[in-house]
């Protein structure tokens, strides 16, 4: 359990992260190839894709996995005093969260694979940004941090190849 820190209480930080990381998942699942979305699914079907492309059911683990850890980082990381280490950290988990809500719209939605492909390598980046600026701060946060940089690399890995093949 973590001890207060002269942060957010924990009622208004999780009130916080709750209220983003739902925006981030609902913004970003309004354009996925989901059964909700028949066209989008019908289109993403069609494209060649290379032998590591994951089983849809695997994006939904990994984001859900995701989600949380980035979600106990950003609690911790309100939780903690204010600083300057403290408010760039949450400024590049903010950035990520928006970034994780606007990849989707980029690539289902607008079926810009070349954008989308550009776009996740800019979320190693900023992710990579997000671990090293939360390590400064909380060493928790920042680990729960690494599985996005993980998943952004391999999902700008294979953007890049749907792109390639399909463009």
């Amino acid at each position: 359990m973590m001890q207060d820190e002269g942060g957010l209480s924990p009622v208004a930080a999780g009130a916080i992260v709750a209220a983003t990381v739902l925006g981030a998942v609902l913004v970003g699942g309004r354009s996925s190839p989901t059964p909700d979305h028949p066209r989008t699914r019908r289109w993403y079907k069609k494209l060649e894709k290379p032998g590591f492309t994951p089983p849809p059911p695997v994006y939904g683990m990994a984001w859900g996995g995701i989600q949380a850890g980035l979600a106990y980082g950003g609690y911790r990381l309100l939780r903690r005093l204010p600083s300057s280490e403290r408010t760039l950290a949450l400024t590049l988990w903010g950035v990520n969260q928006a970034a994780i809500a606007g990849w989707g719209e980029i690539f289902f939605g607008h079926r810009a694979t070349g954008a989308g492909t550009l776009a996740a390598g800019a979320m190693i980046a900023t992710s990579a940004g997000y671990v090293a600026a939360a390590a400064r701060e909380d060493d928790i946060a920042a680990a729960a941090g690494v599985p996005l940089v993980a998943w952004v690399s391999f999902a700008t890995l294979l953007a890049e190849e749907i792109w390639r093949r399909n463009d």
